[in-house]
């Protein structure tokens, strides 16, 4: 029993450690300070797409609407053999709404970190901004990111903050929301070190010259740009004041399969980069994917280990309490389906992550988007 114990104490260890780290980060007052660009460069903005019939004109209308010159703005939407209309209405809502821009149709469905690479190859803008077709920036949204960008030569792309909108409370939602309050913090002390990988795709603006084609089959378009953009010798960082907008569904199906996609393809970048772990890229090499490698694929093990162990050693003395310590994980678990939390939805945030080691290994680089919905 003694091995037990011992055995409990350490599982439990590995995540209270890791989260502890970002728990204390995220709670030291970080710089608010906004970068404002002296200029306003060309900028190519690509969209992949896939059946974004509901939701392509208003995402077009949208870069019309926001505050940068029109004049400076190319669009190119790259198709991935969309089987609605996504092709003719992109096509339409560039000349409605007197916009620059080109839609590229694939010659087969090959994913979208595929599409994200012959958008950026097709760019002859010195920068580039890839987005989703599902999201609304906020009108100041490209320029801080371009701001924090062009800031400093070293650094080679810059994300923007998801403000996740839900049209009726429930579960996923709560769930979600909860997560979206401590995330941003976590990838903006990262950035402060050197840099996060955990870029939010639907916003992210770069230095061309920082990009190089990402694995098509391997991880997240989003984690992949970051990663290579760091292997080429440059920072990618968080900026919390470029903020858009996203629709969050309310099935919990659908966000179990959007989490999963997600979790697997971060998990499936981060075994690939590996070899970042390195002195030569600096505190990210040294800390910051050393950390995200334990979180993502040690720390859920020993969570879900430390609580079965628990349960086996307080059970040993007594019964009731080794039931107890499973029914307390139980309520905590379903407690976010009353109110928003934290232990919610880190418990949830675990799960995903668990089953995603399994997922990953089923090749998740084409996949059905979740309903969409206009923001």
């Amino acid at each position: 029993m003694n091995y037990l114990l011992i055995a409990a104490v350490l599982f439990t260890l590995i995540p209270v450690i890791t989260y502890l780290i970002y728990i204390l980060a995220i709670l030291k007052p970080s710089s608010s300070k906004i970068h404002t660009p002296d200029t306003q460069p060309p900028i190519t903005v690509v969209i992949p797409t896939y059946n974004e019939s509901e939701v392509i004109e208003h995402r077009i209308k949208n870069l019309k609407d926001i505050d940068y010159p029109t004049e400076n703005i190319h669009v190119i939407v790259v198709d991935d053999q969309s089987t609605d209309n996504t092709v003719g209405l992109a096509a339409e809502a560039f000349k409605k709404y007197d916009l620059s821009g080109e839609v590229i149709v694939k010659e087969k469905r090959t994913g979208t970190n595929a599409s994200v690479n012959m958008g950026v190859g097709e760019a002859t803008t010195d920068f580039v901004v890839t987005t989703d077709a599902d999201v609304t920036f906020e009108p100041d949204a490209v320029n801080n990111a371009l701001g924090r960008l062009l800031s400093d030569e070293k650094i080679g792309a810059v994300c923007g903050e998801l403000e996740p909108i839900a049209r009726q409370d429930s579960f996923t939602t709560h769930s979600e929301k909860a997560y979206r309050d401590v995330y941003g913090r976590m990838c903006s002390w990262e950035s402060c070190l050197h840099s996060t990988y955990c870029f939010n795709g639907p916003l992210i603006v770069m230095r061309k010259k920082a990009f190089s084609p990402i694995p098509e089959t391997k991880g997240a378009s989003d984690a992949g740009m970051a990663l290579r953009i760091i292997r080429n010798g440059y920072r990618c960082l968080y900026e919390s004041s470029a903020r858009f907008y996203e629709y969050i569904t309310s099935d919990m199906d659908q966000q179990r399969r959007q989490k999963l996609r997600r979790s697997a393809r971060l998990q499936e970048a981060t075994l690939h980069n590996l070899g970042l772990v390195s002195p030569e890229y600096g505190k990210f090499g040294l800390f910051v994917l050393p950390l995200r490698f334990v979180m993502f694929f040690i720390a859920p093990v020993s969570f879900f280990l430390a609580v079965i162990l628990w349960s086996v050693v307080l059970g040993s003395i007594n019964l009731i309490w080794g039931i107890g310590v499973l029914v307390l994980f139980g309520l905590a678990l379903l407690s976010g389906q009353w109110k928003s939390n934290l232990i919610s939805s880190f418990i949830w945030h675990q799960i995903y992550l668990l089953v995603s080691l399994v997922y990953m290994s089923r090749g998740v680089h084409v996949w059905q988007a979740i309903e969409r919905k206009k923001v």
